[in-house]
């Protein structure tokens, strides 16, 4: 379900609430369905970077490495020269334990032909739960494990984010690790980042469980009803 939050001079900024999560979007980004493909011309759209919901409150089957978790910018020197907090410009790496539920977003953007001069597009995505890691280049380990069922992602290299070029990419976790902003430069090959947050693990119900111990109290107590009950039908 979709609703319209706020209209801000700034820009429009959408609440989105699902049975997965509860995420607020802004600028540059629409929420979409988990799409046949991210291949490279596979979907695109000339304005906006698409995210989809790909794995909800998933148990990792294996450990699983990213490329970013501490707050902080991600990107090269001169892409992030304008921001006031400071570069990240080596991969804060991390593993996640097998075992760990977890809920993965994917972000994607591709333009339709190869422009000039790349397509700039930013915006933020907050979530209702804290990040637990962005993976911006090896997508492969992770793909099997958290990816959307049915959707194809590509396989070539060079399809995350450049994180050398000065005139490309760049993304943002926030301080408190609920926020990504980002600002990709979309032009030639797609912009894509994996976005894990933390998932709820699954309630394991019991379906036999062992009865509690019978007490001496309760015996009595049992034995006085039926006593009663007995003098009431005599």
């Amino acid at each position: 379900m979709k609703s319209i939050i706020a209209t801000l001079a700034a820009g429009t900024v959408f609440s989105i609430v699902s049975s997965a999560s509860a995420l607020t979007l802004s600028g540059d980004v629409n929420m979409i369905h988990a799409p046949a493909s991210v291949k490279e011309n596979a979907r695109t759209n000339n304005r906006k970077a698409l995210l989809f919901t790909e794995s909800v409150n998933t148990v990792l089957a294996s450990d699983l490495t990213v490329e970013a978790y501490l707050p902080g910018a991600y990107g090269s020197t001169s892409a992030t020269a304008g921001l006031k907090k400071p570069l990240n410009t080596v991969a804060s790496t991390r593993t996640i334990a097998a075992g760990r539920a977890v809920t993965s977003y994917f972000l994607h953007a591709d333009t339709n032909g190869d422009a000039e001069s790349p397509t700039i597009m930013s915006g933020s995505i907050t979530f209702n739960d804290k990040i637990l890691g962005v993976i911006f280049g090896n997508f492969a380990a992770s793909d099997a494990l958290v990816g959307a069922p049915g959707t194809a992602y590509e396989t070539a290299t060079g399809h995350g984010l450049d994180m050398t070029d000065p005139n490309a990419d760049y993304f943002r976790i926030s301080n408190d690790r609920m926020r990504i902003d980002f600002r990709f430069a979309v032009g030639g090959i797609t912009d894509q980042i994996r976005i894990l947050i933390n998932g709820q693990a699954p309630l394991v119900v019991e379906e036999n469980p062992i009865p509690e111990p019978v007490t001496p109290t309760l015996v009595a107590m049992g034995l006085g009803g039926l006593a009663l009950r007995r003098r009431h039908t005599a």
